[in-house]
């Protein structure tokens, strides 16, 4: 595609052939990795190829922060006790537990361990661990989580739990009771099947579930009364999640790259839901049957998806300032160019076979308002075209 209209040429060229394929929402509050933290000098002991089976952690030494970035032979960690540690991160080692004597770093504020063979995640081990925020176990082997003795009436410390990439068939949900302070959960890229048991994290402000085997999600019973980040691409969903607006806190919702074939837009209403990604599924209904449809939604995205007709009329989303449709079936988008005031310049319509009487009725100032919807170029059509530039045109049919 060439943007040819010269009055916006240099800005929209980058918004309209930014990322030509849809793809998943980024985290909020997790973050790519839980590692990126600020390092102190002289307070930190680092290695970057480790090459033996044990490490020690004396009782006298003077570092907080220990890491071991490459540790392939790496099979014993033994911790003295050490009131000064408070980091503990080691990758591609041949760990297949947690150090049984985790509990002699009681300053422990976080704990990473990725890249290993660890297979089980006993929550008892962190019992002692009293400053505990941070715990990323991803890409282990991790099949199963136990849960902390009956006895104990204990509640963990934790903030952050990263579990991404391990081998969960099912979810543990009983073990996560303990975890009354977790913010942040992330289960992406493992192989669960469904959540068979209602989750009640009364912190939790984003959950991960992407990249998993979930066929279906029942969200009736959740207690999740602080989530604002749902993300559930890369599932075989068939449905929306059951029940998802009872959390009407939620402000992104991520269902990309599933297998749905409608979505009921009267679902979100009376939550707080900003962004709404639908983009990959097998979409060819979005329906609304409120007459007066009126979210603070501002982004939507339906791209690559099979849909025919999307009827915007009964639609009032004064937020709105991003709207993908491109790679479906329309040919028609009602007043799409009039209707939302503030949908410009990140309104993507392309990759659609839109009709040529349509897009005569739009008023030439509307088009270019809107950036022609990311539709104008120089390049040949293989139908119709109208001109709205020198030298610039929409390909329609």
């Amino acid at each position: 595609m060439i943007i040819c209209s010269t009055t916006v040429q240099s800005i929209t060229f980058m918004l309209c052939t930014k990322g030509n394929q849809a793809k998943p929402l980024s985290s909020k509050v997790c973050g790519a990795d839980s590692s990126l933290i600020s390092v102190i000098k002289y307070m930190d002991y680092t290695v970057h190829n480790y090459s033996a089976a044990t490490f020690t952690v004396q009782s006298n030494g003077t570092y907080v922060m220990y890491f071991l970035h490459k540790a392939p032979l790496l099979r014993y960690v033994y911790l003295q006790h050490n009131v000064n540690v408070s980091l503990l991160h080691i990758e591609h080692c041949s760990l297949t537990g947690m150090p049984r004597t985790i509990r002699n770093v009681p300053n422990l504020l976080r704990l990473a361990i990725k890249s290993c063979r660890i297979r089980h995640l006993d929550l008892n081990d962190f019992v002692d661990l009293h400053s505990l925020y941070s715990v990323d176990l991803t890409n282990n082997r991790i099949v199963t989580i136990t849960e902390l003795l009956p006895a104990s009436d204990l509640v963990l410390p934790i903030n952050r739990l990263y579990l991404a990439n391990n081998s969960l068939t099912q979810l543990n949900v009983r073990a996560l009771g303990a975890l009354t302070d977790l913010h942040c959960l992330v289960l992406e890229g493992n192989r669960i099947e469904e959540v068979n048991r209602p989750i009640a994290l009364p912190k939790l402000e984003e959950l991960s579930l992407r990249n998993n085997r979930i066929k279906q999600l029942n969200c009736t019973g959740w207690h999740l009364p602080a989530l604002k980040y749902l993300f559930c691409s890369g599932n075989r969903l068939s449905i929306a999640p059951i029940e998802w607006q009872s959390m009407w806190r939620i402000e992104v919702l991520d269902l990309s790259f599933n297998l749905l074939h409608s979505f009921r837009m009267d679902d979100i209403y009376l939550t707080q839901l900003h962004a709404l990604n639908l983009a990959g599924n097998q979409l060819t209904s979005v329906t609304t049957h409120q007459m007066h449809f009126r979210v603070p939604l501002s982004r939507l995205w339906l791209a690559q998806n099979r849909l025919n007709v999307l009827d915007i009329s009964r639609w009032d989303m004064p937020n709105l300032w991003e709207l993908d449709v491109a790679h479906n079936r329309l040919t028609e988008l009602a007043d799409v160019f009039v209707r939302f005031p503030n949908l410009a310049p990140m309104m993507i319509l392309r990759n659609n076979q839109w009709s040529c009487e349509w897009l005569a009725r739009v008023h030439p100032t509307d088009l270019r308002r809107k950036n022609y919807g990311c539709l104008s170029t120089n390049e040949t059509c293989p139908a119709g075209k109208l001109t709205v530039a020198d030298g610039c045109w929409i390909c329609c049919w």
